[in-house]
């Protein structure tokens, strides 16, 4: 029985007895690669393992009092080929608590410092409730009884979100929710043990693995949201209220927009469905904004290989310290760049970089903690190629002498300045590097076998160096000690 059939008939359920529940585990979607998978070395176990992890959050905002109420009830199996006695997730909202050690640059905060975070009313490991602490943006679980190898794992969390007025990817503005990271997130857990986030002033503190994803949630009328996945239904209230489900398959995350006097640009073309949302006084020209989205994701699925989801939407939000943020599936950008006499070139770069994401990011997962230049120099770099290939202009760095150690991690890094440089500009550098040591055509290939080898998975700095390696046919050794220094890390 297919995975379809499965949602579908929770669906029906869900819509019919208007809450949630789950039984049994489904089957797994393999979506065909570009290549076939060669001359790999044995994959670890992963957990949570993609096609064996599903979210289904129910969940209620109440505008007011800026508050996402949340129930999660997560099922999963330990795949980890050990005994647990620990679970650990990233609960994102926390990075807001105090004006110390937030993210967010003070600009952002308009009304003045506002602290977010996220509270447990109940928190419960295979139906029995649990002691947990929180560690800055980190919640480790302590079941009552350790988890078996093979042993089914049930989550049940209810919890409340607090959305501070605030700029940002998390926060709220002008009637605007921005949702990035909202919900506890389920860390990775490899060979080397807990892939756990950290407070960081600047970066994606983030490393999650795919999983399917079953929504609820509950807004006014006068709202509209847009998110990952896809929605399946809305049912209004005569309360005015409406409840939106959506559905989402094998994303590396679930993110959101909720947003009041919105307009949108949709549009299908290429099998996907393409959507443009902005608010409703832009007056900037988005049927153009929406043709260079479908060109982007055009070029990049004929370049390195298709994209796997039926919609694609971009979302522009009153977002300050970031001009961009990669989801799946969806991207925030700053509604700045809509302002007339906003540098065109520069958002064009910006979407296209975020479309990038979808494939480095989104499809190959990476450690953005201890290894952020794997998706963000990959994503400049195909942003530029995406440029050069539409104006027939040379532009991106192609600075392949300007090495840099790309062997760090966000702790290693001093500043945001010095976190662009590295994982942004010295990653693109990289790229630009390559093509001068093997060829346009060649690491096009190594891209597609990159992209095959670890689809829906997550792939570290050895992994791409190995595919690199083999599809060079040579020694590449002394290439990549140019950009890798582990000795001084």
């Amino acid at each position: 029985m297919g995975r379809k059939f499965w949602i579908i008939a929770i669906l029906v359920v869900l819509i019919c007895s208007g809450y949630f529940f789950w039984s049994g585990n489904e089957p797994s979607t393999q979506v065909a690669a570009t290549l076939p998978a060669y001359n790999q070395p044995e994959v670890p176990s992963v957990f949570p393992e993609p096609g064996k992890t599903l979210y289904r959050m129910s969940l209620y905002l109440d505008i007011n009092t800026r508050t996402l109420h949340g129930t999660t009830v997560l099922t999963t199996s330990n795949t980890t080929g050990q005994v647990l006695s620990e679970l650990w997730f990233t609960i994102y909202p926390d990075a807001f608590r105090n004006s110390k050690s937030t993210p967010a640059p003070a600009a952002a905060y308009y009304a003045g410092f506002e602290p977010g975070g996220i509270e447990f009313e109940e928190v419960l490991v295979n139906y029995k409730a649990v002691d947990y602490i929180k560690e800055g943006v980190s919640l480790q679980l302590t079941p009552t009884e350790e988890i078996l190898p093979g042993q089914d794992i049930t989550v049940q969390m209810k919890w409340k979100a607090y959305i501070p007025r605030l700029s940002y990817r998390y926060g709220y503005k002008d009637g605007v929710f921005m949702l990035g990271h909202f919900y506890p997130a389920l860390n990775v857990y490899d060979e080397q043990g807990w892939r756990n986030s950290y407070d960081s002033a600047f970066g994606d503190p983030f490393c999650f693995n795919c999983a399917d994803y079953l929504v609820r949630l509950n807004i006014p009328e006068a709202y509209s949201m847009v998110s990952t996945g896809s929605v399946v239904e809305t049912i209004a209230e005569d309360t005015g209220r409406q409840f939106i489900t959506v559905i989402a398959e094998n994303v590396r995350d679930f993110a959101m927009v909720i947003a009041h006097q919105y307009q949108v640009r949709e549009e299908q073309q290429l099998g996907y469905t393409f959507s443009v949302h902005a608010p409703n006084q832009v007056q900037a020209e988005l049927d153009a904004v929406l043709q260079e989205t479908i060109d982007i994701l055009d070029f990049f699925s004929c370049t390195w290989g298709s994209y796997p989801y039926p919609e694609f939407k971009v979302v522009f939000v009153p977002m300050q310290g970031f001009r961009g943020m990669e989801y799946s599936g969806v991207v925030f950008l700053s509604q700045d760049l809509l302002r007339p006499g906003a540098d065109r070139t520069h958002t064009r770069f910006l979407l296209a970089h975020e479309v990038a994401h979808q494939w480095w990011y989104g499809l190959v997962g990476n450690d953005q903690v201890r290894e952020p230049w794997l998706d963000e120099g990959l994503a400049s770099w195909g942003a530029y190629k995406y440029l050069n290939q539409q104006d027939q202009t040379s532009k991106g760095s192609k600075a392949a002498g300007a090495e840099t150690n790309l062997a760090r991690e966000l702790k290693d890094m001093y500043s945001r300045d010095d976190y662009y440089s590295t994982a942004y500009t010295g990653g693109e550098s990289f790229w630009w590097g390559l093509e001068q040591e093997l060829g346009e055509e060649k690491v096009k290939q190594v891209l597609r076998r990159y992209l095959a080898n670890y689809r829906f998975q997550i792939a570290t700095t050895e992994d791409l160096l190995r595919v690199i390696q083999q599809e060079a046919h040579r020694d590449m050794q002394d290439y990549f000690n140019r950009w890798f220094n582990y000795e001084n890390e």
